[in-house]
């Protein structure tokens, strides 16, 4: 199936690198100009209130924005942006996070993490896992304590999602910890090693967002001289995937990750975990953060949030 034909036409005119070296002051400025357009031209979508917030990171201050929805909150999402571990910010992320607070009517923190190559592995892991543990310690003053905890991110941010997902259910087991009831990853990175360029959907190169030939670069930026095959940059490497929460993954057909996020979606699975696996044949990668303008993006997303709440139905705790 061809892509949505507004998204066709709005992708067609966004500049995407195809080169494998990486001017990353370009990319930034580049990603920083398209706030806007991700706002639409009605503007940023209105919630009861927006908080900045700073928590101590193992590496320093660490930022985190609150968006609380108009309505009662049903619950917390926790969102990490995407950006090849290299891009992105709050910033970035924030049209996506109101409309997430909006349509689950939920209290969504955003938070931001040191960026490679400046800062490689495990500075971004680090991070978040003290902006997830800061969330997860004041649930009851954000989406109420009895309501559930959710961890999500997209592309670079839906991979640092899954590995802290792993990380506090390892916790939990080891010391009787909490973890999020669920993980939302939109087209997920969990397979970052060298022999992952093998997948077909990375060999298609199909998507004309993202370019199969940026990613060896992002990769090893990232990753420094940690091995790329460590659980903590590839959690589908792990040997405790029975710690994860209940999962939707969501992929794209035209995707270069969409066959390493379904392996990963079948792992979970034959780990006993609960997964919801949505793919889309009329998108492409980033699609959330397009849904001002593309009202296919909008109705997906819409999809991929009545997804969650039924997962969430099933498995909250009590």
């Amino acid at each position: 199936m061809a892509l949505d034909p507004v998204l066709q036409q709005i992708v067609s005119q966004i500049p995407v690198p195809t080169s494998d070296e990486i001017d990353y002051d370009v990319m930034r400025n580049d990603m920083d100009g398209m706030i806007a357009l991700f706002n639409g031209p009605d503007g940023p979508i209105e919630v009861a209130s927006v908080e900045n917030l700073i928590v101590d990171g193992e590496g320093g201050p660490v930022p985190l924005r609150i968006f609380r929805p108009l309505t009662a909150p049903t619950g917390t999402l926790h969102l990490l942006h995407g950006g090849g571990w290299a891009f992105g910010s709050i910033d970035f992320i924030e049209p996506l996070a109101r409309r997430l607070a909006r349509n689950l009517s939920m209290v969504v923190v955003a938070s931001g993490y040191r960026l490679a190559p400046e800062n490689p592995f495990p500075a971004g892991v680090n991070d978040c896992l003290a902006a997830a543990r800061w969330t997860m310690d004041h649930a009851a003053g954000l989406g109420g304590s009895e309501n559930p905890l959710v961890i999500a991110g997209e592309s670079a941010g839906a991979n640092l999602a899954a590995v802290v997902a792993l990380k506090l259910g390892e916790e939990g087991g080891k010391e009787g910890g909490r973890n999020f009831d669920a993980q939302l990853l939109f087209y997920p990175a969990v397979d970052l090693r060298e022999e992952s360029v093998s997948y077909p959907s990375r060999i298609a190169n199909a998507d004309p967002t993202l370019s199969t030939q940026i990613l060896p670069q992002l990769m090893r930026d990232y990753c420094g001289s940690h091995d790329q095959a460590d659980p903590r940059i590839s959690p589908i490497t792990s040997d405790r995937l029975d710690a994860a929460p209940p999962a939707v993954i969501v992929v794209l057909k035209v995707d270069p990750l969409r066959d390493e996020a379904v392996a990963y979606a079948d792992r979970l699975a034959e780990a006993g975990v609960e997964v919801a696996l949505m793919e889309f044949d009329h998108l492409t990668h980033g699609f959330p953060n397009l849904s001002a303008v593309v009202p296919a993006a909008a109705e997906a997303t819409e999809l991929v949030g009545q997804r969650l709440k039924t997962l969430l139905s099933r498995n909250i705790r009590g």
